[in-house]
Order: C-alpha cells, then sequence, then structure tokens
C-alpha cells in the first residue's frame, strides 16, 4: 500500500505544511520538518517497509539532482554583486568551516566521543555527498556523517533566520552566506524561499564551504593527531 501512497501523501503534507506556514509563520513549521516527522511516525508505528516507501517516491528522488544544479540560477543572476565582494566571501567561508570543525573537535572531545565518530561529525555542515566522502577520507563513518548532515541542514532551515535576526543580522547577502555556510543544501532552499540574494549567496556559500572542507579538514585532523 505504502508503494502507492507515498508520492500523494508526501506532496500532501508538504502542500498542508507549506499553506499552514502561509498562516501561522513559526519557525518550527517548517515544511521540511514536519512532513519528515509525520512520514517517519506513520513509517515506525504503521510497521511498514521503508523501501516501498522509497520505490513510490523515486521521481522526487530522481529531481534532486537538477534541483541542486538549478540553484546555479540565482548564483547567475547574482554574479555582478558576488564579483564584487568576493575577498570577503572567501573570509566568511573559511572563518565558518575552520569554526565548525574546531567546535566538532573540541565538543567531542570534552564529552569523550570516540574519535572515528568525531571525524564523521566534523564535515557536519557541507552537502551530504561531500560529507560522506570527506568523512571516510578522515577516516570516519559516512552513514552518520550523513545523518548529522540531515539533522544539521533542518535545524538551519528551522532556526537559522529567526537566530539571525535576534542578533541583527538583516543583510540578505550576510543571511545567505551564513545559511549556506552552516545549513547546505536544506538551509539554501529554505534561503531561496526568502528571496533570490539570499538563495544567491547561500549557494555559493554552500560551494565554497564543501570545497574548503575537503581542503582544510585533513589539515587540521593532522594537527589534532600531532597535539594529542
Amino acid at each position: 500500500m505504502m508503494l502507492y501512497l507515498a508520492l500523494p501523501l508526501t506532496i500532501l503534507l508538504y502542500w498542508l505544511t507549506r499553506k499552514l506556514y502561509q498562516r501561522i509563520p513559526l519557525p518550527f513549521i517548517n515544511p521540511l520538518l514536519i512532513p519528515m516527522v509525520v512520514l517517519m511516525l506513520i513509517l515506525h508505528f504503521g510497521q511498514l517497509p521503508l523501501q516501498d516507501f522509497m520505490d513510490g517516491t523515486w521521481i522526487i528522488n530522481w529531481l534532486l539532482k537538477p534541483a541542486v544544479v538549478a540553484l546555479a540560477l540565482p548564483l547567475y543572476q547574482q554574479m555582478i554583486h558576488i564579483k564584487a565582494k568576493i575577498k570577503p566571501i572567501m573570509i566568511c567561508c573559511s572563518v565558518s568551516v575552520v569554526i565548525s570543525i574546531l567546535t566538532s573537535m573540541l565538543i567531542c572531545r570534552a564529552m569523550g566521543i570516540d574519535e572515528e565518530i568525531t571525524r564523521s561529525i566534523a564535515t557536519r555542515s557541507i552537502t551530504t555527498p561531500l560529507a560522506m566522502s570527506v568523512s571516510e577520507s578522515l577516516g570516519g563513518i559516512p552513514s552518520i556523517a550523513a545523518a548529522v548532515v540531515i539533522m544539521v541542514g533542518i535545524s538551519g532551515a528551522v532556526i537559522g533566520f529567526p537566530l539571525l535576526k535576534l542578533f541583527g543580522v538583516t543583510d540578505p547577502q550576510a543571511q545567505g552566506l551564513a545559511i549556506g555556510a552552516c545549513s547546505h543544501a536544506i538551509g539554501t532552499a529554505a534561503a531561496t524561499e526568502r528571496g533570490v540574494t539570499q538563495g544567491a549567496f547561500s549557494s555559493l556559500a554552500l560551494v565554497v564551504c564543501g570545497i574548503l572542507t575537503a581542503l582544510i579538514a585533513p589539515i587540521m585532523f593532522a594537527i589534532y593527531g600531532l597535539i594529542l
């Protein structure tokens, strides 16, 4: 049954959540968060096979790749502004990557978490395929990296903009960079809904931070290993 209900149920939940958010614009009423939680509960308590759900929603999975490529459109539209501020953009993304990896190391160390898990968590702020690849090259567990990335992305999509507002960050370019650097593709989807500028700069941060993490993370973990 789930094979045939998976796609219409997913679309219906997404549509209903968007309509609810338009009426009650609260951060936790998120079109990504609410449908995901509801579907997880249905699969768990209904003891329904996950594979049937995956087979039933294959078209959504297929559309993920062209959807990511489509993020290049707002990036192209804002290219003039991006070129004019390329230096501060690179500095912000580099600092973001270093802080993300360093905080993962320090928190995991303070909590006595296994080093293999630490190497898996350290890539939490970049998009899933890159996070899995980088964490594996570091000696981490790709499946854990993927799960953490998804949780971080949803958290950023839900509370990212309220936090930016709380700290007085109102510039659309700065908002986009912050969301893309911390919440990768899921956060970028939320940023795109806020505006073209936020979406473009979030897309840029997503790409730049992914590349920088692949370059910086091995160096930081090599230093981390020498210190320990």
